[in-house]
């Protein structure tokens, strides 16, 4: 029986991954005994950012500690990042942030094409301009109410 590999957050794959170098064995050991060191990873205090990620994942439900543990035994890949419109005004379906190659950025409808952006992650939305963050809403939420 093959096995889907476990959808994981971004930061949590980057831990392990750098866990996976860091120590080439870990994933060798039983999955069970590797999640309770993961586990006790988490009680510590850390500057590491990615090991702290991974002390809230770990805490935020039970489920969790057992996806890490399909994740070593059948492998991982990052979960798409979520998506967002950026919408100026609410009601007005003219008023989402476009972006293509030819005209640059511009307000106009949430269609995308082919040439045309409307959908954006939040890294790119920041890298456009941090203060559209608060424009920021998610796909779902807009495309959900039509």
């Amino acid at each position: 029986m093959e096995h889907e590999k476990v959808k994981l957050p971004k930061g949590i794959c980057a831990y392990l991954d750098r866990l996976l170098i860091e120590h080439p064995g870990f994933k060798a050991q039983y999955p069970f005994v590797a999640v309770g060191v993961l586990r006790e990873k988490r009680s510590e205090p850390s500057a590491d950012e990615l090991q702290n990620e991974l002390a809230a994942y770990v805490n935020l439900k039970g489920d969790n500690q057992w996806k890490l543990i399909d994740a070593l035994r059948y492998g991982y890949e990052s979960e798409p990042e979520p998506l967002y419109y950026v919408r100026f005004i609410q009601n007005n379906s003219h008023s989402f942030l476009n972006s293509s190659e030819s005209d640059g950025l511009e307000i106009s409808d949430n269609e995308e094409t082919e040439y045309i952006k409307t959908k954006f992650t939040m890294p790119e939305i920041l890298a456009i301009d941090p203060r559209y963050k608060a424009f920021a809403v998610p796909v779902e939420e807009v495309d959900g109410n039509d």
